[in-house]
C-alpha cells in the first residue's frame, strides 16, 4: 500500500487515522504542496485530479479520502462494522460521511480560507460553522458515535474535521455537549488521534510560515515591478 499524502491536509489525516486502526503497513509517500509536487506528470498519470490522498494497492489506484477509507474498510476490515452491508445502516453512515464533507468541514474551509493568506473569517461564515456543529450536536443525541453505537467510517472523518476546530479556529465546544463527549472519545480511543493531531498542527505553522514568506515574497516582487513600468 502506498499513500501520497502530506500530513497537513484534514482528508489525509483521515486516512493515516483510518489505516492505524486497520493496523495496516502502509509505505507514506510526503508530497511538498507549496513545491506543487502534486502537478509532476507522474503523479498526474496516476491521479488526473492531482489531489491528496491517493492510495495505491497494486494495481488499484483510489483517491478523496471517503472513497479510500470505504476501500479499505471494505478489503480489510475484520468485520463489516466499519461499513455496514445492511442498506439501512450503510445509508446512514453514507449521510453522515456527506454531511461532513458537503457541510461541516466545507464551512470550516470557507471561514478559515481567509485567515490561511492572513486575513479575518467573515462573521457570517463562522455562523454557518455554528449551524453545522449544532447539526452534528443533533447526530450525537442519539448514540455512542455518530452512525450509531458502532464506530463506523464516518467518525474518522468528522472527528479529523472537529480537530481543525478545536486546534486551528480554537471553536468552543462547551455548549455542545454531545459533540465534545464524543470528540474526548474519539482522541481516547482512535489509534494514533493524538500523536497525528499534535504533527499536523506543527507542520501546519510551518507550512503557513512558508506561504505566507512566499506571498510576501510576491507580492513585493509586484510593487516593484509596478514602480519600474511607472518610471519606464
Amino acid at each position: 500500500l502506498d499513500l501520497y499524502y502530506n500530513i497537513i491536509a484534514p482528508p489525509c489525516r483521515v486516512v493515516l487515522l483510518f489505516a492505524k486502526w486497520l493496523k495496516l503497513d502502509v509505505n507514506l509517500i510526503e508530497m511538498d504542496i507549496l513545491k506543487r509536487e502534486q502537478y509532476k506528470p507522474e503523479f498526474i498519470k496516476l491521479n488526473p485530479q492531482h489531489c491528496l490522498p491517493t492510495l495505491v494497492d497494486g494495481d488499484v489506484v483510489v483517491w478523496e479520502s471517503s472513497a479510500i477509507i470505504i476501500y479499505l474498510a471494505e478489503k480489510y476490515g475484520k468485520d463489516d462494522t466499519l461499513y455496514p452491508k445492511d442498506i439501512a445502516q450503510r445509508a446512514k453512515v453514507n449521510q453522515r460521511l456527506f454531511y461532513d464533507i458537503g457541510t461541516l468541514m466545507r464551512s470550516v474551509h470557507v471561514y478559515f480560507q481567509p485567515i490561511l493568506i492572513g486575513g479575518e473569517g467573515k462573521p457570517e461564515d463562522f455562523k454557518k460553522v455554528q449551524e453545522a456543529v449544532g447539526v452534528l450536536e443533533r447526530f450525537l443525541h442519539e448514540s455512542r458515535w455518530l452512525a450509531g453505537e458502532h464506530l463506523t467510517v464516518a467518525d474518522f472523518t468528522t472527528a479529523v474535521t472537529v480537530a481543525a476546530l478545536d486546534g486551528t479556529l480554537n471553536f468552543d465546544l462547551i455548549s455542545y455537549p454531545n459533540v465534545l463527549r464524543w470528540y474526548e472519545q474519539c482522541k481516547r480511543e482512535l489509534i494514533g488521534y493524538t500523536e497525528i493531531t499534535r504533527e499536523a498542527a506543527q507542520r501546519t505553522e510551518e507550512f503557513l510560515g512558508r506561504f505566507r514568506a512566499m506571498r510576501a515574497a510576491e507580492l513585493q516582487q509586484q510593487q516593484q515591478q509596478q514602480q519600474q513600468q511607472q518610471y519606464q
